[in-house]
């Protein structure tokens, strides 16, 4: 929540679009939510690795490396498991389009943009325990706080990279994810489809060939064809409505023609 309460903030700061607390509502209920769905799944990993024996076999040593460097150590372990959890953040998105669009639908469908609707359905935390929290739970860490640190970064620019604000990271976009470049990921617009999935960093669309630079674009959000969600009960159900069951991205889900919200 003091997140999202910075993200709003920072919103406020040359603002191309405003939204009300009333309007911001429904998608802080679902980050809640999500959230504590998210650390209900994560919280156990460890033991459950333990309790398997799996961990001693196949934990990467990271701060066996590190732990010689000191405090500089620490910042290098932050450094790589942010970018490693991004990267693995990325092919998780490429999955959701590809496999999983009936859910991450709800991430793309409302066509007001902002911090607090940076929110995807429930289940999708499942995917990110999949895809991030197992592979990351092999990796040998310093303690408890790192983790914290590096949930705090790469949650603050998942919330920031929506946001309506013409505070943006400029020429640096080409490197880290900023509110210009992702707005590409949700536009209506066809030349945008499945472009731009980066989190945190841009690098890996440049790498893998889906990045689009926005420059000053700055198109119209949603789904055609979707009804923008505008409560709890729209963003729980909308998954399990015909009007989701479009393909995944990368054959065209937005490509329906658009119909009224």
């Amino acid at each position: 929540m003091f997140l999202l309460a910075t993200c709003v903030a920072i919103e406020y700061l040359g603002p191309i679009e405003r939204y009300s607390l009333r309007d911001r509502l429904p998608g802080i209920i679902i980050n809640c939510v999500g959230g504590a769905l998210t650390f209900a799944l994560i919280w156990p990993v460890k033991w459950v690795w333990s309790a398997m024996g799996v961990a001693p076999f196949i934990t990467i040593p990271l701060w066996d490396w590190l732990e010689p460097l000191g405090d500089a150590g620490l910042a290098v372990q932050a450094a790589v498991l942010v970018v490693v959890a991004d990267f693995l953040a990325y092919w998780r998105h490429r999955a959701e389009h590809s496999w999983f669009w009936r859910v991450h639908v709800v991430h793309h469908a409302p066509r007001e943009l902002h911090a607090a609707n940076s929110i995807g359905h429930p289940i999708q935390a499942l995917f990110s325990f999949a895809f991030i929290a197992v592979p990351m739970s092999l990796i040998q860490i310093s303690g408890p706080t790192i983790p914290f640190v590096v949930g705090a970064v790469v949650s603050l620019l998942a919330l920031y990279i929506h946001s309506p604000t013409a505070v943006n990271f400029g020429a640096a976009r080409r490197i880290v994810v900023d509110n210009r470049f992702h707005r590409i990921h949700h536009s209506l617009e066809e030349r945008h489809f499945d472009k731009n999935f980066g989190i945190c960093f841009s690098i890996w669309d440049y790498m893998f060939g889906t990045a689009y630079e926005p420059g000053e674009e700055w198109p119209e959000v949603g789904v055609a064809g979707v009804r923008s969600p505008m409560t709890l009960t729209d963003y729980l159900k909308l998954p399990f409505l015909p009007e989701a069951s479009g393909s995944s991205a990368e054959s065209d889900p937005k490509g329906i023609p658009a119909t009224e919200s």
